[in-house]
């Protein structure tokens, strides 16, 4: 049990920060308030400096890559409709590990397979630190990945094998939908079809990655026939005021990696239609996701000072970085705010890290655990 003292809490729900004591006791936040008294809990002195919630990167790969530079389970990419494929089974505890994520303020992720297939399978969330992966398992089946981006074209191109074209991949979307709808689980168990029913039923989301406005519409267009579906749009580079249904809350985005050199399409979104939106209240993420699939730990806070660059406020920035995937991911009873009854996941940082650079991490809690402070679990890496 301990008190963060004097702290600057900015607890990622879009309000201003304000001065106060946190209590930490069993991993948990038990209460946010000036002068908390409790003679058992150990005192830590954070005067001046802020305490923000982790960061939750919407969506990823991390630990689905390594340990070992040939250790690659980010995809597999036999079959472009591979909706029953479970992230959760690539996952692996060293390569997140190795990551530390923490150290630039991100306490958990959602990891998912590549969106190099058009149904590439099921999504997790995961703490960016633990022992094993059912330690720092937040939550399975968080959604369903789906791509209609160039990402599918370049797998199966090269195989000469559809989609080699925007028109294979929503055909082959549509197709595997369609399939399901019609699927009698009392006839030939099809592991595919199965795996696709809670889709159509809305009780999981579908996370389609669509990186131009125009495969965005094409999605919107398409899931007309399947009403039910909750789709959230990913990378969703061209976002603007057009998409009524975003505006209006009924359809959550995942904005993609603006810091990815190689990709043409970070420069292309509007931010002054990014900021309309959030002033109306559209639930918007910030993200490293993409048809790129890794990225480094720093990317999501490089992510966040993009947004801030482009006339995003700050306190916008951060409920874009905490509590709103927190929301599209479905954890947001768990973690993504410092509110009392929620896992103590919280950073301490010497200044706001997304208006200045010179900002650095004092402390890192992970269910009220200090990463910073405890010995490193061994890897081979």
């Amino acid at each position: 049990m301990f008190i963060l003292r004097n702290g600057i809490v900015w607890n990622g729900l879009g309000g201003e920060p304000f001065q106060a004591d946190i209590l930490v006791k069993d991993g948990m936040i038990q209460k946010i308030a000036s002068d908390i008294s409790c003679n058992e809990a150990t005192e830590i002195d954070v005067s001046g400096q802020m305490i923000l919630p982790g960061f939750i990167d919407s969506l990823n790969v991390y630990g689905c890559r390594g340990p070992g530079w040939e250790a690659n389970d980010i995809a597999e990419n036999s079959d472009p409709i591979l909706p029953n494929m479970n992230v959760v089974f690539s996952f692996d505890q060293d390569g997140m590990n190795f990551q530390e994520l923490y150290r630039y303020g991100v306490t958990s992720s959602g990891i998912a397979p590549s969106p190099s297939n058009v149904l590439a399978g099921k999504a997790a969330a995961f703490y960016s630190y633990g022992r094993h992966p059912y330690q720092m398992l937040i939550k399975e089946n968080i959604a369903q990945i789906a791509s209609v981006s160039a990402a599918t074209k370049k797998t199966y191109g090269p195989q000469t094998k559809m989609p080699m074209t925007k028109m294979g991949a929503f055909s082959l979307l549509r197709e595997a939908l369609l399939k399901a709808q019609n699927y009698d689980s009392n006839q030939k168990y099809d592991a595919k079809s199965d795996s696709l029913i809670s889709v159509l039923q809305g009780k999981t989301p579908l996370f389609v990655n669509c990186a131009t406005k125009s495969e965005m519409k094409g999605i919107l267009h398409m899931l007309k026939e399947f009403p039910k579906i909750k789709v959230v749009l990913t990378g969703a580079f061209g976002i603007d005021e057009s998409f009524t249904e975003v505006e209006q809350g009924k359809i959550a985005v995942i904005l993609g990696d603006l810091t990815d050199a190689f990709s043409p399409y970070g420069e292309t979104v509007e931010f002054n239609a990014v900021k309309s939106l959030l002033k109306k209240g559209a639930q918007i993420a910030c993200s490293s996701c993409g048809d790129s699939s890794a990225s480094g730990k720093e990317s999501l806070l490089w992510n966040g000072i993009q947004w801030y660059k482009n006339g995003i406020d700050a306190n916008s920035v951060l409920k874009a970085m905490t509590s709103t995937p927190a929301e599209i991911l479905g954890i947001a009873d768990k973690t993504g705010s410092l509110e009392e009854g929620k896992s103590a996941d919280m950073v301490i940082w010497s200044d706001n890290p997304i208006k200045t650079y010179r900002a650095q991490v004092k402390a890192v809690y992970i269910k009220g655990e200090s990463l910073l402070e405890k010995e490193r679990y061994s890897s081979c890496w």
